[in-house]
């Protein structure tokens, strides 16, 4: 069985025989062996020069710098975490690749070249992009991806039966770990104004402050506050605490994304506080590359003597991916009414906030351009008379249901 890798350095992804193994891009040096991924992310704040981020997004064979025990350059920490993964996965014979644009030719052939070294075959190399554009159901859009150093927004369109992605925009410096550092410092004044204790003054409690930023965006995305405990001193997070930081990194996106142009948060965007955008938008995650592999995989798998990175993808089981216009339509002409402003439950309206929790767990989430689903809760949920997807689009008559005894409506009230 070919395996499929996900060449995504916040969180690399390998998919084999119905099970998902996640290792972030995080290499540490114990001063014994390397260890990748999440022990890797864990440490980085207490032995930040025994841990190495940039050996994806900077893959060569220049020398690293600082040293990194046995490492002699990125490349072998790439050889290194990959052979990991592979043991780890039960040893698949075979792995197609998914490499975000940001890998340019040297960097795909460096990546080739280390895969020979390694005890696995590359089926195929397509564009992750390219890959969650087929996911979406949209003629075209942009992809926003958060690396870990830097943002890339590619963008896409469909081709006849096909998605095509187009080349790559880089934003340096604006990644996972500049957001976290921001969410850190954010959190860590309100600890200062609430006890007075400042958890980056210790490398322990700061180290404990970026492990806990996960759990508090998954919670502030259904709650409006959530509590933080550290060294013995605990806080109270609210949205509002963090909400600037969503609103500097929509700020920096918003010259580059066209008006007309629908876009792709892939999570953790979907999870930041204060993020609105002018463009019409929903949220996607890493997790709809492997459905659409499974759809096409015949059609991606390439010979081996002659690997490239493939830039299209067959559209399969989307028939909305070839009728649904990107234009307005009469009703989204109208403006404000065109969005579902409450769900009907019953007889009770319940108004839809920015993030609205149902009963049944499923969480909806509402910007200036919309609703869309950010969370299903359950694989029961159903849209219509389709299963949900997470980071559709929802429109105002949209009727929700589960197995339960869930019976909504997505509906306009007006004032």
């Amino acid at each position: 069985m070919t395996a499929l890798l996900d060449l995504h350095d916040s969180n690399l992804r390998l998919w084999h025989a119905d099970a998902c193994l996640e290792s972030p891009g995080y290499a540490w040096f114990d001063g014994n062996h390397f260890r990748f991924g999440l022990p890797a992310m864990r440490t980085q704040r207490r032995t930040p020069r025994a841990v190495n981020t940039r050996y994806w997004s900077q893959l060569s064979t220049q020398p690293l710098s600082p040293p990194l025990g046995q490492a002699r350059h990125g490349a072998d920490l790439v050889h290194a975490q990959l052979q990991e993964l592979h043991r780890l996965a039960n040893h698949p014979k075979s792995v197609l690749v998914t490499a975000p644009g940001s890998m340019n030719r040297e960097s795909l052939s460096l990546l080739l070249g280390i895969a020979e070294h390694l005890p696995f075959d590359i089926a195929g190399l397509v564009h992750r992009s390219a890959l969650i554009g087929a996911a979406s159901g949209l003629n075209h859009g942009l992809h926003i991806e958060l690396q870990l150093h830097q943002t890339l927004i590619s963008p896409f369109k469909m081709e006849g039966d096909c998605v095509a992605v187009a080349a790559s925009q880089v934003i340096p410096g604006e990644g996972m770990l500049a957001l976290q550092d921001r969410l850190a410092n954010a959190i860590a004044a309100s600890f200062v104004a609430q006890t007075r204790f400042d958890p980056l003054r210790s490398a322990d409690a700061e180290q404990a402050l970026y492990d806990a930023l996960p759990l508090a965006l998954t919670t502030l995305q259904q709650q409006t506050e959530t509590q933080i405990a550290i060294s013995g001193y605990s806080a109270r997070i609210t949205r509002d605490d963090l909400r600037s930081v969503g609103v500097a990194y929509g700020q920096m996106l918003e010259p580059l994304l066209p008006d007309d142009t629908p876009v792709l948060l892939e999570n953790p965007l979907d999870l930041l506080p204060g993020l609105t955008l002018s463009a019409p938008h929903q949220n996607t995650t890493g997790a709809v590359i492997a459905k659409v592999v499974a759809d096409c995989k015949t059609q991606l798998l390439q010979d081996a003597e002659q690997l490239t990175l493939n830039r299209t993808v067959p559209v399969f089981n989307a028939p909305a991916a070839t009728t649904k216009s990107t234009e307005p339509t009469a009703a989204a002409a109208s403006g404000a009414a065109a969005i579902p402003t409450h769900i009907l439950l019953g007889t009770r309206a319940l108004r839809i906030n920015e993030t609205t929790t149902l009963d049944n767990g499923a969480v909806l989430h509402r910007t200036g351009a919309g609703v869309s689903l950010a969370s299903s809760a359950s694989v029961q949920l159903m849209v219509n008379t389709e299963s949900a997807v997470v980071g559709q689009v929802l429109q105002v008559g949209d009727h929700l249901s589960d197995a339960a005894d869930l019976n909504a409506l997505l509906i306009v009230v007006e004032d």
